[in-house]
């Protein structure tokens, strides 16, 4: 079984509050970026990494990235484009043929386990399409434009979902191209699976694996991480 992961890590960072995207920002002394290749690196059952990272970055990312370790699994470094959507699809294209799976995966999700990794490779291996997910804690309401409740949600039926997912390279191929037709992307890689019928599978993730948007992530994850090493 061959298994190649995608981190995407082009996106600006508005929300982050930065001039520099937050996938380059330091997380204990070390790009965030970083520390999420490495978790990859260290999964015994992934074979390859493709990088996306934002466009005229590449010189950057060779210097100031790539040069913190000697990756031995990184195959490509690919720009990414306009939207998310873009940039998977971007990544998509240089995935060998012979590949049974695909994992799409944040560049702002530094703290995710290895072993988490390998059991969603299992699960995918079993189902073809599936993603880590946490229980939602909070009551989630929806509103309308005028910011009224429409009404109260089933929390019990209620996910957040967390990277990376996980498909046979033929679904998840699929899913982009149609999309990639259509013009029409998704929040997420799953979503657009999903479209094509196929059912996605929730695998139980880690309150850890947070995604870092805003500084106060930054914050929160140095946290972690230091009580994680």
């Amino acid at each position: 079984m061959r298994v190649e992961v995608i981190i995407v890590g082009a996106g600006k960072g508005v929300r982050f509050g930065e001039v520099r995207p937050k996938q380059f920002s330091y997380l204990c002394k070390k790009p965030v970026f970083c520390w999420t290749i490495e978790r990859f690196e260290k999964c015994e059952l992934i074979d390859k990494i493709i990088l996306v990272i934002p466009p005229r970055m590449k010189e950057y990312v060779q210097k100031s990235i790539l040069s913190y370790s000697d990756y031995t699994k990184i195959k490509a470094t690919v720009e990414g484009g306009k939207e998310r959507g873009d940039s998977v699809f971007q990544g998509l294209q240089v995935v060998d043929r012979d590949t049974d799976i695909v994992l799409i995966h944040d560049g702002v999700r530094p703290l995710i386990f290895p072993h988490l990794i390998e059991r969603l490779i299992h699960q995918v291996e079993k189902y073809g399409a599936a993603t880590l997910a946490v229980p939602m804690k909070e009551t989630v309401k929806e509103v309308s434009r005028e910011s009224a409740v429409t009404q109260t949600l089933d929390r019990k039926k209620l996910y957040s979902i967390q990277t990376p997912q996980g498909f046979k390279r033929e679904i998840i191929w699929k899913a982009y191209q149609t999309a990639s037709q259509s013009g029409q992307w998704a929040s997420d890689d799953a979503a657009l699976v999903e479209k094509t019928g196929k059912r996605v599978m929730i695998i139980l993730g880690d309150e850890m694996n947070i995604k870092i948007t805003t500084s106060l992530d930054l914050k929160l994850a140095e946290i972690l991480l230091r009580n994680s090493v």
